[in-house]
């Protein structure tokens, strides 16, 4: 043990790790929890009552498990509030060729579609676009890798 009473790094990660489970388990008991509630009678909620954007790793299409979990959660509670459409659009930085952003967009906007119909969102009311790289939801001059630029926006309609 150090000579001021602190632990070694070794000795405390076990209890991170434990942390880091429990916080994730009880957001998965939250998120599910919430999911399953309906809303109550005479509450309108509108998309800007719930996170309608998704972000990305860079090079990457795929949502994860994660990713997964946060376009479940969106869906329930969209439909909930009694949406049946929606309009999904993909975003990328401005790193490689305009061709391919806009392709990256494409399959980005794809995967979060197909979670969405997986929860429940016909496929004919699901609107799919790229916006690739011409919509920044922040603005540089060169062709940085932004990560708020990599994501998906879901616009949610009657």
């Amino acid at each position: 043990m150090p000579l001021n009473g602190e632990r070694h790094w070794a000795e405390r990660t076990p209890k991170v790790f434990d942390m880091l489970a429990f916080l994730a388990a009880l957001s998965l008991g939250l998120a599910s929890a919430t999911a399953a509630q309906p809303v109550e009678e005479g509450v309108v909620l509108s998309p800007e009552d719930f996170e309608t954007t998704v972000y990305f790793d860079y090079g990457r299409n795929d949502l994860g498990s994660a990713g997964v979990m946060l376009v479940e959660h969106i869906a329930a509670k969209a439909l909930a509030a009694g949406y049946t459409r929606a309009t999904v659009t993909g975003h990328t930085d401005r790193a490689g060729p305009e061709d391919e952003n806009y392709q990256t967009g494409l399959e980005r906007a794809e995967a979060v579609a197909s979670v969405l119909v997986q929860s429940g969102f016909r496929e004919d009311d699901i609107t799919i676009k790229s916006a690739g790289e011409t919509e920044p939801a922040r603005k540089h001059v060169d062709e940085r890798r932004e990560p708020l630029n990599r994501r998906v926006v879901i616009e949610f309609s009657e």
